[in-house]
């Protein structure tokens, strides 16, 4: 459990790096307000998963002539939207706090019975330190976390594809009343978020018994893990396309300048998948931005 755990830290924290370049450009095609990052603002609530998205995002945005001309135009987003900081930096605090947990247990002594003192001089002990219980319950808290980071994804990606919400064409697509534009990918994002919601029940819940009664609570860590990267997989499926579709919509608005970070996120995409003018099949362009996704590894932005 602690091994494949510790694979899933990776994962998740550079997932967490591509949340925030997705969210930002989800922000800006929706010409957000950027008030609501606000330095000033976001240091009134002083945890540091969030002090770290706002400061991403920031830099993420800056110079956007988009979110300039938009100043004004809404007295707030909707929250999917203006809170990122507070969303992305939750599950920033629990990666922390799983990290903790996991690193102490790979520096642990954890087999059982446990021999102490010298060769000359020892005693052999039975106790409970194979127990768990501390992975389990940072792999479970991480699923917990990660699935909400797909969740509220599917959220920011729905609005990019209402023109109701939007301001954009209909299902991204200039053509709305001849193709059906990106309106089957949030299907696919809403069915992995239930799936993830299911996945994101507590395995550490489940107890039984085994070895007699000698065994009478286990952590179930190993199950935590395993379900830990399914909900991760699915969250990069997420991603990538609230990418696709965030980018889609800058192809409706690239008459102006995009922000340092985010106009970088666009033209890399556009290496690998072109924009989408016509109705053709959308799995290997969501194939193709979870693979970047996955092989991309993105700097600190601050």
């Amino acid at each position: 459990m602690t091994g494949l755990s510790c694979l899933a830290l990776a994962d998740a924290h550079h997932l967490l790096q591509w949340a925030d370049v997705i969210g930002a450009m989800s922000f800006e095609a929706q010409r957000g307000q950027i008030d609501a990052f606000d330095e000033e603002i976001i240091a009134l609530k002083p945890h540091p998963g969030m002090q770290h998205v706002g400061i991403n995002l920031r830099a993420l945005l800056d110079g956007s002539e988009v979110i300039a001309s938009s100043k004004g135009i809404r007295t707030q987003d909707a929250l999917s939207i203006r809170s990122i900081p507070q969303i992305h930096g939750a599950a920033r605090d629990q990666v922390e706090h799983a990290t903790r947990q996991i690193e102490t247990e790979l520096n642990s002594a954890t087999d059982n019975p446990l021999v102490l003192g010298t060769p000359d001089s020892y005693r052999v002990v039975s106790q409970a330190n194979p127990h768990g219980q501390s992975v389990a319950l940072a792999a479970d808290m991480l699923a917990i976390a990660m699935a909400e980071i797909g969740s509220v994804a599917e959220r920011r990606l729905d609005r990019l594809v209402n023109p109701h919400v939007s301001g954009l064409p209909a299902f991204l697509v200039s053509n709305p009343g001849v193709n059906s534009g990106m309106m089957i990918v949030q299907y696919v994002a809403a069915s992995l978020c239930g799936q993830n919601r299911q996945l994101a029940q507590p395995a550490v819940l489940d107890n039984f018994v085994t070895s007699g009664l000698q065994e009478d609570h286990l952590s179930m860590g190993t199950n935590a893990a395993l379900k830990l990267h399914q909900v991760l997989a699915n969250v990069t499926q997420i991603l990538a396309i609230e990418y696709l579709l965030a980018a889609q919509a800058f192809e409706f608005l690239k008459d102006q300048r995009f922000g340092a970070g985010t106009d970088r996120a666009w033209r890399l995409l556009r290496e690998v998948v072109p924009a989408y003018e016509q109705d053709r099949w959308l799995a290997p362009d969501i194939a193709a931005a979870a693979q970047l996704l996955k092989d991309t590894a993105l700097p600190n932005l601050h």
